[in-house]
């Protein structure tokens, strides 16, 4: 036992450096130099990602996603900057510029072993143009210390994109150019990442908040053969427990695998292979309540083992067919096994089920120089996706609001299948102070789901009026509102009152197969018409098939302004209109709930034994889903305005204002829900309700996606970067979102069909953050990373648990009460009562607890063989933690008014996490 605290207090120690100010390590910039910005490329005129530039005097970069470098600071006695990349030979360039002033650099790499030497320029008032809020470009360099495991790598990446104001878990990951959402590749394979680019380009479809944007691109095949073996181990005795569990949780990962990459045809084509596998045994924890067998409430608490398997793959080769046309071909795989899914808080681990998801993506690159001035750039992907799950219980799903979810998982066998197909082409032309880009882009999904969704069944206690019954449980004549637990209690026991709130069942065909198609075609052209004054202009126009929706233009139009003639300072003012596409998931809900292809019965009051035997009391509702005619992509204006300055000892601040403004946003509507009046104070008769009359038919719900729906708001981003200290970087960040919003996704349903108040409210998703990101050189060559991201709580919704109006919706909200009684609890919110039609309590009243994750990295490279730079081979140690300070990450909360765990933690994110890493690299 002293033996593994004295570890542990060693690994504690190790991780605590990273949470220390080591400010002392700070160097001083030079203080009369040039600043260095260009790009670099291949011989035909294409990017390349991820090239090391460094300085005669020792500064050094790496390129972004588009090429491009900053050097901040270069002594102007420098002389010459140095480029190299894997496959191509290293370039010089020479440079000549004042003290203070900007030289701009172009350096072409080539194949053959020809060096290059540019004369440089100075340029004054060279300007960053496709930055906005948030964006940040990751080098190689940054990349070696984000998270080996792809879904650890994913979620920092998420968390970084969320600072453009959406959702943290909305980006959207293209790989290598190709706008349909990717898999993560192996971190291994990446050359460089570039965050939240400015989203007004007509090349983008979707606004900031509706989601960031990561932008991946690979590493190239190579000119020398190079390849690393690595190997990470998170032992159970490093990691901490889950916060809710009432026992060790030893969770455990091993990740291992190889890269390798080299020449096919030296100088003409080279490949990149990288494969790993992630071995993990993380655990769900059920937090709920059930009743024993004397029909007593009891806590039930329970640690369920949740093993993951994933593989991932990629190959890609280069080929030069002609000094202006090089081709690239790449494969890559990600298949991932994950058991016991679906499991933790209230949810029972026999609701849990077993699940496997694939993903293959085959793709071809043709770039063409056609000349100087005109590049064709040409894309072509196919991509299998697959996602099967497989229910730990085929029985009927059992819910007691509030307090647990029981019986089988609703999904069932789902089969998901997706084959989608991109064909992208664009031209980019220079001429004169013009840079004209057109392009267009198509996808197409051919779906063919099987989904099974509540074939087994569902059961719903929502709680609500039921008879009073005395200590030997007999009625006494009396009425009284009882909690949702109370109700399936009288269930167990066949007592009055115990009849399930509805009992839903689903039949017919399982299978939904359809196919969408998108088409965007859009035109930009960048036009610097001053040496501080550049103007981007661009239109946009798409249209897609299921649903139909064809009007669809979105212009755009930019303006970077530098007023000082050493671009200290950039003025940035944007606008544009988006069309977001409609998602692959509301065609699949309106298909399959059709009425025809599936038919959707919902029983209220029903016998518990024999649900679809009529009793007294018992209602069926039929449920169908339709699209609202001219249902269209979901339009969005937004205004930007932002600033960009550099500071003394080259501090770079960025303060941005983003409004905008969805005015036919996504929700569903209940269009034939039943005309019944709101209340207050009295027990709902969900009988009376049902037999209420509707507008179009009788005993039928008819749930139609609609662009009804408004959100609107604004995004304040306020940040400041450090790049030009030699022992360390800093990146401080603030964002506020404010946003309203009475819908904005397609499940997204109002509490009563005849009135929207209440309804607007802080959309599901916000959150405001702030970051801190920082890499220090230590003594010794160790290197420490340290990244913070902290999230205040997103809103969630309060409900009664129940369906008091009769439209098929359990998301009907409690009122206001004046005094206590029955139906009526006190909570932080003050006395709420569920005795109520359409209850005066606003939508997402609630908000949870802040989030904090928080990463730390620290490493060693020991050079194998230092006097072999053409062959070098490394060996780097490290060790790596997630949740550094252990915090505990609520991811759910209770959200029923009559459950006692209302407002509080109910489940979490993972705790402290402890990986130890070696990698050899050659």
């Amino acid at each position: 036992m002293e033996r593994k605290l004295g570890r542990q207090w060693k690994i504690a120690a190790i991780l605590g450096a990273a949470l220390l100010p080591v400010c002392g390590f700070g160097q001083e910039p030079c203080r009369a130099g040039v600043r260095i910005e260009g790009g670099v490329t291949d011989p035909t005129g294409s990017a390349i990602a991820g090239a090391q530039v460094q300085a005669a005097s020792g500064e050094k970069t790496t390129t972004d996603a588009a090429g491009r470098f900053v050097i901040p600071c270069v002594p102007t006695n420098s002389g010459t900057i140095t480029s190299h990349a894997d496959g191509f030979t290293p370039a010089t360039a020479a440079v000549g510029s004042a003290p203070g002033g900007v030289a701009h650099v172009d350096i072409q790499l080539a194949i053959a072993p020809v060096e290059t030497d540019v004369q440089v320029t100075a340029d004054p008032t060279a300007m960053d143009t496709d930055s906005g809020a948030g964006t940040r470009t990751l080098s190689t360099e940054d990349i070696r210390q984000l998270p080996d495991d792809p879904d650890d790598l994913l979620l920092q990446l998420q968390l970084l994109a969320s600072t453009g104001g959406g959702g943290s878990s909305a980006a959207t990951v293209v790989v290598d150019g190709f706008q349909n959402g990717s898999a993560m590749p192996p971190k291994n394979s990446i050359a460089s990442i570039r965050v939240n680019p400015d989203p007004f380009s007509p090349e983008y479809e979707r606004s900031s908040s509706d989601g960031g944007r990561i932008e991946i691109t690979t590493k190239p095949g190579a000119d020398l053969f190079h390849g690393a073996l690595f190997l990470t181990d998170s032992d159970g005795s490093f990691n901490a427990t889950d916060p809710f569990s009432v026992t060790a949780t030893p969770a455990g990962k091993r990740r291992y695998g190889f890269e390798l990459s080299g020449p096919v045809l030296r100088k003409k084509s080279g490949f990149a292979l990288a494969l790993e596998k992630r071995d993990i045994d993380e655990f769900n924890v059920v937090n709920a309540t059930t009743l024993d067998a004397n029909g007593n409430m009891a806590p039930l608490q329970q640690t369920v083992s949740a093993p993951q398997r994933l593989w991932i793959a990629s190959a890609r080769n280069d080929w030069q067919i002609s000094p202006k046309d090089v081709a690239t071909i790449s494969y890559s795989a990600n298949v991932n096994n994950l058991g016991n899914q679906g499991v933790g808080g209230l949810t029972l681990a026999e609701a849990g089920y077993s699940s496997l998801v694939s993903e293959y993506d085959l793709r071809l690159t043709n770039v063409t120089t056609l000349n100087a001035n005109l590049l064709h750039e040409t894309r072509i992907g196919y991509s299998w996706k697959r996602t099967e799950q497989t229910p730990l219980s085929t029985a009927p799903s059992l819910q007691v609001a509030g307090y647990f979810l029981g019986g089988g998982a609703t999904s069932q066998n789902l089969n998901d299948r997706e084959r989608d197909l991109e064909v992208d082409d664009d031209v980019m032309l220079t001429r004169g102070n013009h840079s004209f880009k057109v392009g267009a882009q198509s996808l197409g999904f051919f779906v063919h789901n099987y989904d099974p969704d509540t074939f087994n069944g569902a059961y719903v206690f929502g709680g609500g009026s039921a008879p009073s019954l005395d200590a030997n449980n007999h009625p006494t004549g009396q009425t009284t509102t009882i909690t949702a637990i109370e109700q399936y209690r009288r269930a167990q026991f066949n007592l009055p009152g115990g009849n399930p709130t509805t009992y839903q069942l689903t039949s017919g065909t399982p299978l939904v197969p359809f196919t969408q198609r998108r088409l965007a075609l859009y035109a930009e052209d960048i036009i610097k018409l001053t040496p501080g004054l550049t103007i981007a202009t661009g239109l946009r126009y798409s249209f897609q098939t299921s649903p139909s929706s064809f009007a669809n233009f979105a212009p755009r139009l930019g303006l970077a302004w530098s007023p000082d003639k050493k671009a200290t300072w950039v003025l940035h003012l944007r606008a544009g209109l988006f069309s977001s596409p409609v998602s692959l998931s509301y065609p699949t809900q309106v298909y399959r709930l059709n009425g025809i292809r599936q038919q959707e019965t919902l029983v209220y009051s029903p016998n518990y034994s024999n649900p679809l035997t009529p009793i007294p009391g018992s209602i069926a509702v039929g449920t169908r889903w339709q699209f609202q005619r001219s249902y269209e992509q979901t339009p969005s204006a937004q205004v930007q305005i932002g600033a960009d300055h550099d500071l003394p000892h080259h501090w770079h601040p960025s303060v941005w204002f983003t409004w905008a403004d969805g005015w036919a946003d996504s929700r569903a509507v209940n269009i034939n829900s039943p005309l019944v009046t709101s209340s207050v104070g009295v027990a709902p008769d969900p009988t009376a309700a049902l037999l209420a009359p509707r507008p179009i038919t009788p005993n039928e719900n008819i749930l139609e996606s609609q662009n009804s729906a408004h959100t609107w708001g604004t995004v304040f981003w306020a940040g400041i970067e450090q790049k030009g200290y030699k022992r360390f970087t800093l990146n401080l960040g603030y964002w506020g979102v404010n946003f309203k919003s009475n819908g904005g996704y397609a499940s997204a349903q109002p509490q009563s069909t005849y009135t929207n108040k209440g309804e607007s409210s802080r959309p599901d998703w916000q959150s405001s953050g702030a970051l801190a990101e920082s890499d220090l050189k230590l003594p010794g060559k160790l290197e420490l990373s340290a990244q913070f991201y902290f999230h205040t709580g997103i809103p969630y919704n309060i409900t009664t648990g129940t369906d008091a109006n009769g439209d098929g919706n359990f998301n009907d909200r409690p009122s206001y009460a004046s005094a206590p009684g029955a139906g009526v609890y006190s909570t932080r919110f003050g006395l709420l009562t569920s005795n109520t039609v359409n209850g005066n309590v606003p939508r997402n009243l609630g908000s949870m607890p802040a989030v904090l994750h928080t990463y730390a990295n620290i490493s060693r490279i020991f050079k194998l063989n230092p006097q072999d730079a053409d062959h070098a081979r490394t060996l780097t140690f490290n060790v790596r933690s997630a949740n550094v300070l252990n915090h505990t990450n609520a991811s759910a909360v209770g959200t029923v008014v009559s459950s006692p765990n209302l407002g509080q933690s109910i489940t979490a994110e993972t705790a402290r996490r402890v990986e130890l890493g070696v990698r050899l690299a050659f």
